[in-house]
């Protein structure tokens, strides 16, 4: 269902968003435009989406109207209305209700069962944290109705709402619904993908920043892992495009596959450029890998060197300290400053040699 990437500094976790209070709302077609309708109203039309029974009864006008059925946060009542009173197939409603689904298209008498993901960037309140709120959206599509379950407020389906409303002439069928919707959930990758892109930027930038080898792997890896979420949600929608695009369905006019396909075009663009800034990433690590690798090297020359010019010091220091009785320098009254001057000397040429190697 509804899920929030929290990305910060210190962790990028999964969570689940608190249960919201159940809502359903219905809109439905008519002579004098679109409106909001009563549950009852609703039901009604839904029953009569056939033409036939509509025929039988005498609603010939009621059976070319277009009703919209919006589920939000569905529970255990919202499973029965769906599963008795819409009757939709148990495992579909199952798969609304316990959500975490990938993005599919499957096929039922008289209906297609859709599951989508909105995306969206929260901002990020005074002291907090930037969160990624991907939306699970599922959507029945039949002859004459739309049936959408979600577990939040979708701004897309208020948004195709609202240009159904506005347009009825041009969303006049659940084809051009089903595209408005589609088109509009894949139009709000966009924003998502900007501010990946500008996070990549800032990644790259702060590469070079005086920073801890913690905080640029951390972050990177965690972009990439955020990345990696996105794209699960996102590549496996082309293939829902693809089956819309491929099977005899009544209510996808031919006129609307060329509008089908530049959704699909938008889908295959959004995972290229995923693609692009995950491997933009692991170069990024593996170029930051072997810069602290070369630094660590460096590092372990430089102690090297002077862990010989000190040994050689000490080794000179710990000969002359030897408790000896028979030692010609330890009576000699310049003793003491040739062996200092003798370990300056020592050090020194080591010195001089590990520098010339640049190894100092």
């Amino acid at each position: 269902m509804h899920r929030e990437l929290e990305l910060d500094a210190d962790a990028c976790r999964v969570v689940d968003a608190p249960q919201a209070r159940a809502e359903t709302r219905a809109w439905a077609s008519g002579p004098k435009g679109i409106h909001a309708v009563p549950m009852d109203e609703a039901l009604r039309l839904y029953r009569q989406r056939s033409g036939a029974e509509a025929k039988e009864e005498g609603e010939g006008e009621a059976a070319a109207a277009v009703v919209w059925i919006d589920v939000v946060s569905p529970g255990d009542a919202e499973a029965v209305f769906l599963r008795d009173t819409l009757r939709f197939h148990p495992l579909a409603v199952e798969d609304c209700i316990r959500g975490r689904q990938r993005p599919k298209v499957d096929r039922y008498p008289g209906y297609f069962f859709m599951v989508l993901y909105a995306a969206r960037i929260d901002a990020a309140p005074p002291g907090g944290r930037t969160t990624l709120a991907l939306n699970e959206l599922h959507v029945f599509l039949g002859e004459r109705f739309v049936v959408t379950v979600h577990d939040r407020r979708v701004h897309e389906v208020s948004e195709v709402v609202a240009r159904w409303r506005s347009a009825p002439g041009r969303l006049h069928d659940t084809g051009t619904l089903a595209h408005a919707l589609l088109d509009a959930v894949v139009d709000a990758y966009f924003p998502v993908l900007d501010h990946f892109s500008e996070r990549v930027e800032a990644m790259e930038d702060a590469m070079l920043a005086d920073r801890s080898e913690a905080d640029h792997m951390q972050g990177m890896l965690a972009l990439r892992r955020e990345l990696t979420i996105f794209r699960r949600v996102v590549a496996p929608q082309r293939d829902v495009l693809t089956t819309l695009l491929r099977r005899d369905i009544p209510f996808l006019r031919p006129e609307l596959v060329p509008y089908i396909q530049d959704v699909q075009d938008h889908v295959m663009r959004v995972t290229e450029e995923i693609d692009g800034m995950r491997e933009l990433l692991a170069s990024a690590v593996d170029a930051y890998l072997s810069s602290a690798s070369n630094r660590l090297n460096h590092t372990m020359r430089v102690m090297a060197a002077w862990s010989i010019i000190l040994m050689a010091m000490a080794w000179i220091a710990g000969v002359y300290g030897m408790n000896f009785r028979v030692m010609p320098e330890t009576q000699w009254r310049y003793g003491y400053a040739w062996a200092l001057g003798f370990m300056l000397a020592v050090g020194g040429s080591l010195w001089v040699f590990f520098r010339r190697w640049r190894w100092i």
